[in-house]
């Protein structure tokens, strides 16, 4: 995985858990461009839709394991392997403005249901660069419930944890390097000092990292802890309600979006559930039959959800068309942005 794969996890996550409820059906519907918004990232062009779109293909291949998984409700470590989600729905066309269909795994969304808050500040992280993210996520868990982090080789740190070249002629420039993260980081009142020390590195006299440089800092002011923690999200603003987005893809007869007033209207008198079922349906219809429209978009979404309309059979053969795979020459560990070459089209 890359690091922007990642940062993608952190995004969807943290989506998930400020949802003021889980998906019923386990299935949440995401457009590229809600998506970039909220990681972001870029999407102003086809090479930006094509990276963002291949992260999320790559990302439905990871699995994750764990043979000691804190179990908080039970007291115990458990086993815990899973996946994150399914691609259950995705378009073939580029800059497609449908959104992506997510199927999460059963396992993760319990998880995700039954954690009581975020550990990190998914806004503050976006504002790192890759360095200073990975210091901030490893001193958000060592500072969550103790002053202090743990003791760690200084060097190894560097290489193993901040990832700076491991290249032996480099020993100096990584230290140098190191001291200015950690400035850095001081700086944004993530971490200072060790308390103890009243410094950052100290060199080791005794046991097996003798005459090695350590390093241990203590929580910064800004760092989260169990006592400030973050009241849940009760309500969802327009701004992070990813149905309202995929509603704004639409125009009436005078070329203009459903304004938040109508759409809350539709929301409180069909519900949610209904309306994305047949957004759907209309999205898929503008992207492949964008001149069928009788009187506008907006009035053939409330057509349809007013009616209930069944599926048209048009739009059962695309989506089983785009099921369809399309990488019977794929090799393993083949880079999934180089097989989204011929997967998607202009």
């Amino acid at each position: 995985m890359a690091p922007k794969d990642f940062d993608l996890f952190l995004g969807l996550y943290t989506y998930l858990r400020r949802s003021p409820e889980l998906p019923a059906d386990g299935r949440t519907h995401l457009t590229v461009d809600f998506l970039a918004r909220h990681l972001g990232l870029p999407a102003t062009c086809q090479k930006d839709y094509l990276r963002i779109r291949s992260r999320i293909f790559r990302f439905s291949f990871v699995k994750y394991t764990n043979s000691a998984f804190w179990n908080s409700a039970t007291k115990s470590y458990d086993i815990v392997n899973f996946s994150f989600f399914n691609i259950a729905a995705l378009s073939r066309v580029t800059e497609s403005r449908r959104p992506v269909t997510f199927e999460w795994d059963p396992t993760f969304l319990r998880m995700v249901g039954s954690s009581a808050y975020l550990a990190f500040d998914y806004q503050l992280y976006r504002t790192l660069s890759p360095t200073l993210r990975r210091l901030y996520l490893i001193a958000n868990r060592d500072g969550w419930n103790q002053r202090d982090s743990s003791v760690f080789v200084a060097d190894n740190f560097a290489i193993h944890q901040i990832g700076y070249s491991e290249s032996a002629d480099m020993s100096r420039d990584r230290m140098h390097k190191l001291r200015k993260l950690l400035a850095e980081a001081e700086d944004l009142g993530l971490v200072t000092p060790c308390s103890s020390w009243g410094k950052y590195f100290k060199t080791a006299s005794t046991g097996p990292y003798k005459d090695r440089t350590l390093l241990r800092w203590s929580r910064g002011a800004n760092l989260r802890m169990k006592e400030n923690r973050p009241a849940a999200v009760a309500e969802k603003s327009l701004a992070d309600d990813a149905l309202f987005a995929q509603i704004k893809e639409l125009r009436d007869e005078h070329g203009k979006s459903l304004d938040p007033k109508a759409y809350h209207r539709l929301l409180a008198k069909f519900g949610a559930e209904k309306i994305q079922k047949h957004i759907l349906v209309i999205l898929a219809q503008k992207e492949h039959q964008p001149g069928s429209f009788q009187r506008s978009e907006v009035a053939a979404l409330i057509n349809r959800v007013q009616n209930n309309h069944p599926e048209p059979d048009w739009y059962q053969d695309l989506k089983r068309a785009e099921r369809l795979s399309v990488f019977d020459d794929s090799q393993p560990n083949q880079l999934s942005l180089e097989m989204y070459g011929t997967f998607f089209r202009e």
